[in-house]
This record gives structure tokens, C-alpha cells and sequence, in this order.
């Protein structure tokens, strides 16, 4: 049995995920790869949610195998950081080794204001069930506005950026499931500070929460992490302090 579905074709339904298969636990994991980096971004984002399935599968019961979106993204957003150091076995040239961790470290930073977007708009949709397609056009615009950086000038892609809402899969298959990734990335760049320090320390803490499924709370899987389940500024600057940190290096 095929338990990799990778490349795209026409008719191939868009987006990628990973689905555990109930008896065997196998994961299934399906995406469009098209050649780029972002491929290989994908497949080891999924493949973070697939080691979550293999540790949780054990589990007596099939509900503990359901577990927290938010401890689900940490799974595979922290596997985006663990194998940062690894990118050499896809890209053979160290130039575009450099330039994939160049632009990796800005979208752990970058995907904040995104959420924030994603998110904000979402919450206006549905409060306003009878908008038109000028008044939703208008909220979008104003809430891209309000989360997008003023150095980048986005003349001619008005029309483009009008309806860039439309691109974000989430927004029509899994409503308000966005804002976990917000929550997730925190805890991922947790555990890559704590990867930095003692790989085998910071594993062993990564397979332990994921192998809990959903037998304990949220704030209780991110302890087992050695995460604290922590939104304050102070927490989220030390957290995004270290990345600038590790970018900084990057471009030396």
C-alpha cells in the first residue's frame, strides 16, 4: 500500500496533509510537490504530524489518539526546525542551502502577521453573515492593511491583493483553525532553542508530549514538551529574539 502521495496532476485536489490510518497506525501523507523549496518545507511539516501518529497510536483508546490542533502543529512546525541543519541532503549547491534557511527563519517570523490577518477576518465574516462582496473586499483590504509591513510597496498588485484571502484553504474547509498556528509556532521555537542546546534532551521531550495524544490538557502537553504555555511579550520576545539571533547567523 502507497502511504506517499507527492506529486502534482491535474486533478489532483490542492493542498497537503497527513492522515493516520486508523488500524495499521501508518501515516498517509498527501501533497502537490511542484519543484520548489517549499516541497520539501511540506513534506517535513507533514512528516512532524506523521511522527505524532506513529508515537500516539499505541494508545488504548481511539479518542486519546485525537489530540489538540495546537500540540498537532508543534509536531510539525518544530520538525520544519529540527532539520534545518539537514537541508543538504535535497540541495546540493551550499548557495541555495544558505538562501532555504535564509528564507525559512523569515517565515517563522513572517507567519505571525498572517495569522493575525487570517484570523481577524475570519471573526468579521462570520459577524457579519449579509456582507456583500464589496463590504467583505473592503474588511480584507482594511485588515491586510493593518498587519502588513509599510516598507514593501505593493503597487499594480492591488487587484491581486484584493482577494489574496481567497488562496487560504482554511478559510473555507476548517473555519477559525489558524490561529493554532500561531500558538504552535511559539512552542515549536521553543523547542528548536532547546534542540540548540541538547538535541537528545530536547527529542526525547518532543516524542514524550506527542506520544500522550490527547490523555492530558494543552497547557499539560506543552509541559511534557519542557514548554511553558506562555503568551505574554516578554515570553514571545525571547522567543523571536533567539530567531533573529539564529537569522543574523545565517547571513554571516
Amino acid at each position: 500500500m502507497k502511504h506517499l502521495d507527492l506529486d502534482s496532476r491535474k486533478g489532483k485536489a490542492p493542498g497537503g496533509y497527513n492522515c493516520p490510518l486508523a488500524e495499521s497506525g501508518a501515516p498517509f501523507i498527501f501533497m502537490n510537490a511542484a519543484g520548489q523549496m517549499s516541497d520539501v518545507t511540506t513534506m517535513v511539516h507533514e512528516g512532524g504530524h506523521a511522527v505524532h501518529s506513529f508515537l500516539a497510536h499505541p494508545l488504548e483508546l481511539s479518542s486519546f489518539k485525537e489530540y489538540p490542533m495546537e500540540i498537532a502543529e508543534v509536531a510539525s512546525m518544530a520538525m520544519e526546525l529540527f532539520t534545518l541543519d539537514h537541508l543538504d541532503v535535497f540541495l546540493s549547491d551550499p548557495a541555495d542551502v544558505k538562501r532555504a534557511k535564509e528564507k525559512q527563519m523569515e517565515r517563522v517570523l513572517t507567519i505571525f502577521p498572517w495569522i493575525a490577518t487570517i484570523d481577524k477576518f475570519q471573526h468579521w465574516v462570520y459577524e457579519h453573515p449579509n456582507y456583500t462582496e464589496e463590504e467583505i473586499t473592503a474588511a480584507w483590504k482594511s485588515i491586510l492593511e493593518e498587519f502588513s509591513s509599510e516598507i514593501v510597496d505593493y503597487s499594480g498588485l492591488e487587484s491581486y491583493r484584493s482577494g489574496a484571502w481567497q488562496r487560504q484553504l482554511h478559510l473555507f474547509e476548517v473555519p477559525f483553525y489558524y490561529i493554532e498556528y500561531g500558538i504552535a509556532q511559539l512552542g515549536a521555537i521553543g523547542l528548536w532553542m532547546q534542540f540548540e542546546k541538547n538535541k537528545d534532551q530536547a527529542l526525547d521531550n518532543y516524542m514524550h508530549a506527542l506520544e500522550l495524544g490527547g490523555t492530558q490538557t494543552l497547557p499539560e502537553l506543552y509541559k511534557a514538551a519542557g514548554l511553558v504555555f506562555d503568551f505574554s511579550p516578554d515570553h514571545i520576545k525571547e522567543l523571536t529574539d533567539f530567531v533573529r539571533n539564529k537569522y543574523e547567523e545565517i547571513l554571516k
